[in-house]
């Protein structure tokens, strides 16, 4: 993250802990005045459009008094989608009873794994197929995204 993003995730902070969102992912690309911000949020039981537009408005009106970016740019805050990788605990209880793929880590053997999310503990998650129940620890994941057409 360069510098710049980095300044603007400590400045997203309180807003976003004030707003009980959770700050999924943060990108700043482009060059020097044609750059966008782009800023993915969501909360434990999902974000409505309402929640975006409102706290667009509040990191508008942060990055206008802070002026974090030098030039000019275009923000861009969002939902992460469907297609976005689960990374955080919080993620995974949000999508029991979803299908998942997920590659992982086992004894130096990088495997691949699609089933049902049936639970997530504190370290790992429990994935559920026709023929077998499989943990998966959660720092064993290299990815893992929702499947929709199961």
């Amino acid at each position: 993250m360069n510098e710049s993003a980095v300044k603007i995730n400590e400045l997203l902070l309180p807003i976003l802990e004030r707003e009980g969102v959770h700050l999924v992912d943060l990108e700043l690309r482009g060059y020097a005045n044609n750059q966008v911000l782009s800023i993915f949020i969501d909360t434990d039981i999902g974000i409505t459009l309402q929640q975006i537009a409102h706290i667009t408005r509040e990191i508008e009106g942060m990055l206008d008094l802070e002026d974090p970016i030098h030039g000019r740019y275009r923000l861009e805050v969002s939902s992460p989608g469907i297609d976005r990788p689960l990374t955080e605990q919080w993620q995974f209880r949000k999508n029991v009873g979803r299908w998942l793929k997920v590659s992982y880590n086992l004894q130096d053997q990088k495997l691949e794994k699609t089933g049902l999310l049936k639970e997530v503990q504190e370290d790992r998650i429990l994935l559920v197929d026709k023929k077998q129940e499989l943990e998966i620890p959660l720092s064993q994941i290299i990815k893992a995204v929702i499947k929709i057409n199961m």
